[in-house]
């Protein structure tokens, strides 16, 4: 290694190992998560993370592999603190389970180190059908990092600490196609050549990182994005190389480097001081280096960002469950060929959002709508909106505040003695990370909003969807929406003795709270309508990132619609779809007690399957309630 020995700037050379880098440097209170760390650089990547201190989260294709490693890191380091999760990144179902499960893990995220790879294969394709290696050196990780996002930044928030995203890449990006990114042609097998197309992937680890580190920047986020070249090491990685792998073996000794060098680049952009700050760089040999001309083309990283996020390709997001359905399914493709006619149905915050599309779907297919709004002039032109477009539609208006236990009762009352039967309930009102401040009944403004008023509603109605699927035998069905946010919920889950707690409130935390109670609400219901064996359903939902006035409290994004438009937030036909989905498809018959994303069930966090915790809020929120009910 004499040739490559010289020293740059950090102090550190090719010679430099992961355990030099990272000497005297303490990792204790991160998290991290390392791709592809049962072999390989990946391996020592891990073992070192771990050896400073990190809790080191290993994903890895082939668990028992995983495991081995693990084994060996713990017989070396005792107090390690090393998972082993199973990620197969040419699959992105596998990616979606293995960060939903990461998820609902409660673990916070300070570092993601993208590492794992494969290279210079034959052509083939992934279980999505795109060449596998973009799939797996691009496409996975962009997944992976994207769903895993909104952890990093909760975690950097909530620790004042700098989060850091590496991505390995290769000097191998210098060989990718004139063009760079091949987007119209990623798949063409007549034009295939391997060192071409893991150039491709390589420079799209690059301009990934590029353009990750630009939306950072944006949104004043703090966690940094940089790409590496960890040198040329005699990995497993070079298996489909035939005679290079051969001569790859006979020389490593001389002029390669070892696993221990190889992991060092990696280990510094991760942990290294000298990193703070640093982000859209390009690193080798524990250095800053030099990318080529296409690796820093802004316009190409935005495009590859646009490409992958499947705003063209519809990728990332296309993937379909067990029900059928996807994240871009809208809510009339999920209810086609439904018919609802014969149904009626209450939603509440039905002038604004999704409420306005479940809405009109909803009426589309045949139900009797009545739109539950605090505004009664918005909701009645929703209402005129939605006859222009469907004259034969059954829409009624009628006046709700949430946040108004007399509100709520003088609606539940007028509904009663309107004599309509009710089918479905779908609770979809609700305000978002609003400043601290009181309902009119002295409620904090989101727990009295989101859960409080619904739970009133519910109760007060209940009695009539009782009757309903009593006289109709139809099943009714209780739909809660809630959010992924309530994985961010205060750690007691709802904090019973402080919900006013002025001095402790924080905003995203409280919506948390509230969000997590709408999950609660339904559990606990459908645990009692089950033991009184009513035919009647109730499920709570995820409905997507959505663009709507719930972010009109949340100031950074409100101020910046450029940011708001980076964040893939879904359209409101898709984010009604869930809930049209779970109001109306005959999959959901008889289901109860669940949490959907996506129109396909979902796990939520395990406070949200806590049966006690459900009971207490149960007679916490009645308490609150009596004196209405």
């Amino acid at each position: 290694m004499w040739i490559l020995g010289w020293k740059g700037a950090s102090g550190f050379s090719a010679c430099s190992t992961a355990e030099a880098v990272t000497n005297g440097l303490d990792a204790t209170g991160l998290t991290a998560i390392v791709t592809g760390s049962s072999s390989g650089i990946g391996v020592e990547t891990a073992r070192v993370l771990a050896m400073r201190g990190a809790h080191v989260v290993m994903a890895v294709r082939n668990v028992d592999a995983g495991r081995s490693v693990k084994e060996a890191i713990l017989k070396e380091i005792p107090t390690a603190k090393v998972d082993v999760m199973q990620l197969d990144l040419n699959s992105m179902a596998s990616v979606k389970k293995f960060a939903s499960e990461y998820v609902s893990s409660g673990l916070p995220l300070n570092l993601l180190i993208n590492n794992a790879g494969i290279m210079m294969c034959p052509y083939m394709l992934s279980a999505d059908n795109i060449e596998l290696q973009f799939a797996t050196n691009h496409v996975g990780h962009f997944l992976l990092t994207h769903l895993l996002l909104d952890t990093m930044k909760y975690t950097a928030r909530e620790s004042n600490r700098e989060g850091r995203i590496v991505i390995v890449s290769s000097e191998g990006h210098r060989w990718c196609n004139k063009e760079g990114i091949r987007f119209e042609k990623i798949n063409n097998e007549a034009e295939y050549n391997n060192i071409r197309a893991y150039g491709q992937a390589k420079l799209a680890n690059i301009l990934h990182a590029n353009e990750l580190a630009r939306r950072f920047k944006a949104e004043g986020i703090n966690i940094t994005a940089n790409s590496l070249h960890p040198g040329v090491i005699a990995t497993n990685l070079y298996r489909h190389t035939g005679v290079i792998a051969t001569i790859t073996n006979a020389v490593s000794r001389f002029v390669l480097k070892n696993v221990q060098q190889g992991a060092a680049t990696t280990c510094y952009v991760a942990l290294h001081p000298q990193v703070k700050g640093v982000t859209g760089e390009y690193f080798s040999d524990s250095n800053v280096y030099k990318a080529n001309s296409q690796a820093k083309d802004e316009k190409l990283a935005k495009k590859l960002w646009d490409f992958s996020l499947g705003s063209k390709k519809m990728w990332i997001f296309g993937w379909t469950g067990a029900s059928g359905f996807s994240a871009r399914s809208t809510a009339e493709q999920v209810t086609n060929g439904i018919d609802a006619t014969g149904l009626t149905a209450v939603v509440t915050g039905a002038s604004s959002g999704i409420g306005v599309e479940t809405a009109r779907v909803l009426a589309m297919r045949g139900a009797h709508v009545v739109m539950a709004v605090r505004n009664v002039d918005t909701g009645k032109s929703v209402k005129e909106a939605i006859l222009k477009e469907i004259p034969t539609a059954k829409v009624d208006v009628m006046q709700l505040d949430l946040s108004s236990m007399a509100s709520v009762k003088k609606f539940a009352s007028e509904y009663i003695s309107s004599g309509l039967p009710l089918n479905l309930l779908i609770n979809n009102a609700g305000i978002m990370m609003c400043p601290y401040m009181l309902s009119t009944d002295n409620i904090e403004m989101q727990f009295a909003t989101n859960h409080v008023g619904h739970f009133l509603l519910t109760h007060l109605l209940l009695e009539t969807m009782k009757s309903t699927a009593r006289e109709s035998n139809q099943e009714g069905r209780i739909v809660n929406l809630s959010s992924e946010g309530h994985r961010f919920a205060y750690k007691e889950g709802i904090r019973f003795d402080k919900i006013n707690n002025e001095a402790e409130y924080n905003n995203i935390r409280a919506y948390g709270q509230s969000k997590l109670a709408n999950i609660l609400h339904a559990n606990e219901l459908a645990r009692r309508l089950k033991e009184e064996g009513i035919n009647i359903t109730a499920n709570s939902l995820h409905p997507g990132a959505i663009a709507t006035n719930l972010l009109r409290h949340s100031s950074v994004l409100e101020g910046n619609p450029q940011i708001l438009s980076s964040l893939s937030l879904s359209g409101c036909l898709q984010g009604a779809a869930t809930t049209c989905y779970v109001a109306l498809h005959p999959q959901v018959k008889g289901v109860t007690g669940e949490y959907f994303c996506d129109s396909n069930l979902y796990k939520p966090n395990p406070q949200g399957k806590d049966e006690e915790l459900a009971k207490k809020l149960w007679d916490f929120s009645l308490d609150l309630v009596n004196p209405f009910c």
